[in-house]
């Protein structure tokens, strides 16, 4: 691709919630050519349902007076929708409306757009310029996790199918992806995830937060959207088994969550719920565990999954256990305890909390050769590719 394409990048999630892979990707194609953040289009009565008729009034009219604002280097649009997104009529008729605003958008800030870039779906409401190579960042199988988006399997598959068929290059961030992807007639290349670069922030010799100082250790921490995903009982029984330390569970809870579940998990005296904390902040949060864990279920949803949390980890160096998702058994031996079933989760806990200080290392230095500075280089040259064979 030329120095003078810029990438048009649809987002699944809105640029200042939990970051995901396009959030990351994003950031680091803007360290070599311009870039556009699309966030998913809101529609008008989300503001007034959550803040209520007058703070949401100024909020809606915040967002349509200023839709495209820059973070660093990535300009980021709010797109809007009409109410309720999800019925077929309304987004029919706001489809036009929001290409337009992604197109108007576009000129404003004067890109010229050679890559687009979908980490939800290629729809009618994409708008996509001529000439310009498509990709579809492939993360989950959605099918098989419909119950956490919300929609019906069959919507979510028909929206699949739709975006693959448009794309000229599908890009899956976990080998069982792939195999998946090509079962459904897909080819996808392997786009895994990575690391923030030194040059994000800093790699080590950040303070203990306040928040955790005063806990007795071991301090065992899950960090993350706490949903259906996690295993309560084998957090529980990490819990039990470590009476002296603390185990953390650090974001927000889904709306989805088992409450019930968790409600027992928190009677244990030992157990802390701790809100979500900002990326900027999140380093300093893991570098300070003395083991980290990803306490899931081995289910559908996480067959094909590969966990964003699981390079934090790496990337601090901390003593990782970790469950239900094959991804995470792929890693180089010593850098992940892993084993499938999630009822294994002590006795992981136990062997990371038992392994030599100098692993640590092991995993920085990984962590420090697979960035999102290397993931984003390697998207532009299968672009790149692709530009060349059409």
């Amino acid at each position: 691709m030329t120095a003078v394409e810029d990438v048009l990048f649809y987002g699944s999630s809105p640029w200042d919630e939990t970051w995901l892979t396009e959030h990351y990707l994003s950031e680091a194609l803007s360290q070599r050519v311009r870039v556009l953040f699309v966030d998913p289009a809101f529609s008008v009565l989300t503001p007034l349902r959550r803040h209520g008729a007058v703070a949401g009034a100024r909020r809606v009219a915040g967002l349509l007076a200023r839709p495209r604002r820059s973070e660093g280097h990535v300009h980021v649009l709010r797109t809007t929708a009409l109410p309720p997104k999800e019925n077929r009529w309304a987004r029919a008729a706001s489809a036009p409306w929001r290409r337009a605003q992604v197109q108007r958008a576009v000129r404003a800030a004067g890109l010229d757009v050679g890559l687009v870039v979908t980490a939800a779906a290629f729809d009618d409401s994409t708008w996509i310029p001529d000439g310009a190579v498509r990709v579809s960042i492939v993360k989950d199988w959605l099918e098989a996790g419909a119950h956490l988006t919300g929609l019906p399997a069959e919507v979510v598959r028909e929206r699949q199918q739709r975006t693959w068929r448009t794309a000229d290059l599908v890009c899956a961030i976990s080998t069982r992806l792939q195999d998946r992807l090509r079962e459904e007639g897909v080819e996808a290349e392997l786009l895994r995830h990575g690391s923030l670069s030194a040059r994000t922030a800093p790699v080590s010799g950040r303070p203990v937060p306040a928040a955790l100082s005063a806990l007795p250790r071991p301090l065992i921490g899950a960090v993350g959207r706490i949903d259906a995903r996690w295993d309560h009982a084998a957090l529980a029984a990490v819990a039990e088994e470590n009476p002296g330390g603390s185990v953390l569970l650090i974001g927000p809870v889904s709306p989805r969550a088992d409450r019930g579940a968790l409600e027992r998990l928190q009677r244990l005296p030992n157990v802390h719920l701790l809100p979500a904390v900002p990326n900027v902040q999140l380093p300093a949060w893991v570098e300070a565990l003395d083991c980290a864990t990803v306490p899931y279920v081995d289910d559908p949803w996480q067959r094909y999954a590969s966990p964003l949390k699981i390079w934090d980890y790496l990337r601090a160096g901390t003593p990782t256990a970790a469950t239900g998702c094959p991804a995470l058994g792929e890693f180089p031996d010593g850098l992940v305890h892993f084993a499938l079933p999630s009822r294994e989760l002590p006795r992981l806990v136990r062997e990371a909390l038992a392994e030599p200080a100098e692993n640590r290392q092991h995993r920085t230095a990984f962590a420090a050769a697979n960035t999102w500075d290397d993931r984003a280089a390697q998207l532009l040259g299968l672009a790149a590719s692709r530009r060349a064979l059409s």
